[in-house]
């Protein structure tokens, strides 16, 4: 179930404070994802998937998702320094265990993953889009 989308666009660059030592965004050096974080929630807001955590993370964006389950539905995204750029989706199992209870999660990341590939492929600046494992 561990899915990657990868995908090039010149539409998604490094913000200033992605390089600014000083700026709570300026993580990790050389990883970078700030403005398509920025994209893909207000995407997902039109069509109305709710983002309701959002942060920078060592090695990208990391995003919770609004949804009925009990587990964590989210995604993470990065782009590096040219137009290369990487969507991964959280969980990376098909089931995820909470306490004494197991929750199938693929149906929730699938729709998820769908729903980004929709915004992506919809969107003339990205091109080379695949889908890959994990």
């Amino acid at each position: 179930m561990d899915k990657i989308i990868t995908f090039s666009s010149s539409k998604f660059h490094p913000t200033p404070a992605e390089r600014d030592e000083e700026s709570d965004d300026y993580i990790n050096p050389g990883i970078f994802g700030r403005q398509l974080s920025d994209y893909l929630t207000a995407e997902l807001d039109k069509i109305g998937v709710k983002v309701t955590f959002r942060c920078a993370e060592d090695w990208g964006w990391y995003h919770e998702i609004q949804h009925d389950a009990s587990y964590r539905l989210g995604f993470g995204c990065h782009s590096n320094e040219g137009e290369d750029h990487l969507v991964q989706f959280i969980p990376k199992k098909p089931y995820v265990r909470n306490w004494f209870r197991k929750h199938h999660a693929e149906p929730g990341v699938s729709q998820l993953r769908d729903q980004i590939m929709s915004i992506l492929t919809s969107d003339e600046t990205v091109s080379k889009i695949q889908l890959e494992d994990g």
